[in-house]
């Protein structure tokens, strides 16, 4: 309902004293360990394992900067995270804290966060694990929100992890409303939390961020960005979605240059899935934005870094 417009309000205000705290999202492309399970999952050889533990200490070391926290999407356990935190230690002596918890994704993925040491976690709640589709009484998340707060010093900061329902089977006659339904909910119920959230703790800070699947322009059939946002464009879709946010949350990802805005290419089409949307109390910190290169070796996903003023 409220539009703020990020860029005015960090010219209008005054620079915050302090350190940067850095942020970043990832979607790390089906990362799973070299175990069997017993779930059918995917599992990778011990050589690729080794390969791709490698790669993530040595991109969140060198080229993400050991951010204070990472938020991870598409990684399969606690195993994996630990052996990634160990191979950062290794090569920068910094400790990371693994924080992931199992979804209902068939699979075997789910989101999760690695904590910098010094930053002190003060809460983690999986969000809507239980939560069914009432189209056909289906788990509404496969890969539920992830919460965290997490406090640096005297300030804290809540954050939602996302990776919401893809766009795959969209079009399709056999399951397309099935896969709009879920894409609609899973928005709505989302920014229901943040009304909730922004109406009962008004003066906290709260980023939610990640693998939206989301397309801006919205695609034609549910404007997923939108609803979260607290502003949906209605005017091309199937689905309309509903504004249930008073004081809407800022698309900090806006504030990329256009040429350097995308995360993920399709058909050599470039666009954005990934986003750090923020609201009004945190969005006068930032201090920087950028995506990544996608470097497909290691995701097929740019990594979203942010620098916030603390």
């Amino acid at each position: 309902m409220v539009v703020f417009c990020c860029a005015a309000l960090l010219a209008s205000s005054p620079l915050f004293a302090g350190e940067s705290f850095r942020i970043v999202s990832q979607n790390m492309h089906r990362f799973f360990d070299n175990i069997d399970d017993g779930n059918d999952e995917k599992r990778l050889s011990d050589i690729k394992f080794k390969q791709r533990v490698k790669k993530a200490a040595l991109k969140i070391s060198d080229e993400f900067g050991l951010p204070h926290i990472v938020a991870l999407q598409e990684v399969e356990n606690r195993n994996l995270l630990a052996q990634v935190a160990t191979a950062i230690y290794a090569r920068s002596g910094v400790s990371y804290r693994a924080i992931i918890r199992e979804g209902n994704d068939v699979s075997g993925i789910n989101v999760a966060y690695l904590v910098k040491q010094g930053t002190k976690i003060k809460s983690v709640e999986q969000l809507f694990k239980y939560e069914r589709l009432v189209y056909d009484g289906s788990r509404l998340f496969s890969r539920p929100p992830l919460y965290l707060e997490a406090c640096l010093e005297s300030r804290c900061l809540s954050i939602v992890n996302l990776h919401l329902r893809s766009m795959l089977g969209i079009r399709s006659n056999s399951s397309g409303e099935r896969v709009r339904r879920k894409r609609h909910d899973q928005a709505l119920k989302i920014a229901r939390w943040v009304e909730h959230f922004q109406h009962s703790r008004p003066r906290d800070s709260l980023i939610v961020l990640g693998d939206f699947n989301a397309l801006t322009p919205s695609d034609h059939y549910v404007d997923v960005a939108g609803v979260i946002l607290g502003r949906p464009d209605n005017s091309n879709v199937k689905i309309p979605g509903r504004d249930w946010i008073n004081d809407d949350l800022i698309d900090l990802t806006r504030q990329i240059p256009l040429a350097r805005r995308y995360s993920y290419i399709y058909h050599d089409k470039r666009q954005i899935l990934d986003y750090m949307f923020v609201n009004s109390a945190f969005a006068l910190r930032l201090e920087n934005i950028e995506f990544s290169r996608i470097e497909y070796r290691f995701s097929d996903h740019a990594g979203l870094i942010a620098d916030f003023s603390w």
